[in-house]
């Protein structure tokens, strides 16, 4: 089976396509799935007092097996743990419900066939206090944008924006925006499709960034349709059961060699099949690149990265995930969330994603505002050097976690690079270091 993405809202995840979901503020007395009680059958459970006051935290995040905010969620409830934290993952907050429910401190929804496929069986019954998510989605939710658009495209029915979240850490995780084709199917250029009106089986294209890339073409889902095509969902795809259905062509931003569910597809098709990876033009790159709230950059997809890859092939690409709080959020919890990243940062290596951890970028996710009590670790790390706007209260750089909180006045840092020590400085500097060789030097004598 074969999901048609053709309609107004987009299938953002393989629970939507199989009907899964349910409201926002959703309780544990509701009735349901929940309410099975077998082993590894969905239950809902108590999880006692949690909250930032009790260092007992719910952390939004998704599957332990592969999900890319799953295995985060692990990095950094083992990363808190001897900060004194015991954090408890909501694994079903998934998706894009993430920032939403984060913003609202809201309980997380019921659990849905697409949870159980996924192997996420347990649902906590506790509101969200913080989460992790895709970078981008994080900015989306923050302004409203795309999914979080009320009456848009891709609205998926949580209506931003989301103004209280505040960035915490980034972590890096890139992947690429690649166009392949089955290379029997005898298309070179996707502006083919159109001229031909070929009844192609298209995978992808119900995204911000892949429908862009179809709509360049005039590939419309009602042009597709009406040649007799479809257009689908990539998450459905590529996790149907017996694995990835049939295909023609597929346009994906999430494209990466590793196994986590949302990209495995990739592998397994570039295996099973001889794909041809197209090129696409230089003003649809530019377009694509040059529209910030894509979140994405000029990049070159290298030989070998999958099987079929064989040149470097000029696309797009985005990398990270965001761990993110509300305004609300305690100072102190925010710099400990931040110094429990950063500290345990060699840990990322030894997933199955390409995770690391860039102290450059680690304060950063486009303009969301970062939040105070992680803008001074940042600070006082010398990653940024200077705290922040202002505008928004900001404590100085060497402000402690405390004098953040009695500074801040808007809940969030808008901060500066560090800043460069100036000539005076540096010759000052070059002078102490000279005396200081000349007074090693004299004792050795």
């Amino acid at each position: 089976m074969i999901i048609d993405a053709s309609g107004p809202r987009r299938t953002i995840a393989l629970a939507a396509a199989l009907l899964a979901s349910s409201s926002l503020p959703a309780r544990a007395q509701q009735t349901g799935m929940d309410d099975a009680g077998d082993d590894g059958a969905p239950r809902t459970v108590e999880v006692g007092p949690t909250g930032f006051a009790v260092k007992k935290p719910v952390l939004a995040t998704a599957c332990e097996h592969g999900c890319p905010w799953g295995e985060l969620g692990d990095f950094l409830t083992n990363a808190m743990q001897p900060l004194g934290y015991d954090v408890v993952q909501c694994r079903n907050c998934n998706t894009d419900k993430g920032p939403p429910l984060v913003s609202q401190h809201a309980y997380p929804p019921m659990l849905g066939i697409a949870d159980t496929i996924v192997g996420t069986t347990t649902r906590v019954d506790a509101p969200v206090d913080f989460g992790i998510t895709e970078a981008g989605f994080l900015v989306w939710a923050y302004h409203g944008l795309y999914d979080y658009a009320s009456g848009g495209p891709f609205y998926s029915g949580f209506a931003g924006p989301f103004s209280n979240l505040r960035l915490i850490a980034k972590v890096e995780d890139p992947s690429y925006l690649l166009v392949a084709v089955k290379a029997s199917s005898g298309i070179t250029d996707l502006a083919q499709i159109a001229q031909q009106k070929m009844a192609v089986t298209i995978v992808g294209g119900d995204t911000p960034i892949s429908q862009r890339v179809l709509a360049y073409y005039g590939l419309t889902a009602s042009a597709v349709t009406g040649w007799g095509g479809s257009i689908n969902n990539a998450l459905v795809f590529g996790n149907l059961p017996g694995g990835p259905g049939p295909f023609d062509v597929v346009v994906n931003e999430i494209a990466s060699p590793a196994n986590n569910p949302e990209s495995a597809f990739w592998t397994t098709l570039s295996q099973k099949y001889d794909l041809a990876f197209l090129d696409l033009p230089e003003p649809l790159l530019a377009q694509l690149a040059g529209d910030s709230t894509l979140g994405l950059t000029r990049v070159t997809a290298r030989w070998g990265l999958l099987r079929g890859v064989d040149r470097g092939i000029a696309t797009v690409g985005r990398s990270g995930h965001a761990v993110f709080g509300r305004d609300d959020m305690p100072e102190q919890a925010a710099y400990d969330v931040a110094k429990a990243v950063d500290e345990s940062r060699d840990a990322l290596r030894w997933f199955i994603r390409p995770y690391s951890y860039d102290p450059r970028t680690a304060w950063q996710d486009g303009d969301v505002p970062l939040h105070p009590g992680a803008a001074s670790y940042y600070a006082e790390k010398g990653y940024t050097g200077a705290a922040a706007d202002a505008s928004v209260g900001c404590a100085p750089a060497d402000a402690s976690p405390a004098a953040a909180k009695a500074t801040s006045k808007g809940g969030g840092c808008s901060v500066a690079p560090a800043r460069p020590r100036d000539s005076r400085e540096r010759t000052w500097g070059a002078l102490a270091a000279c005396f200081t060789a000349l007074l090693l030097l004299a004792r050795r004598r």
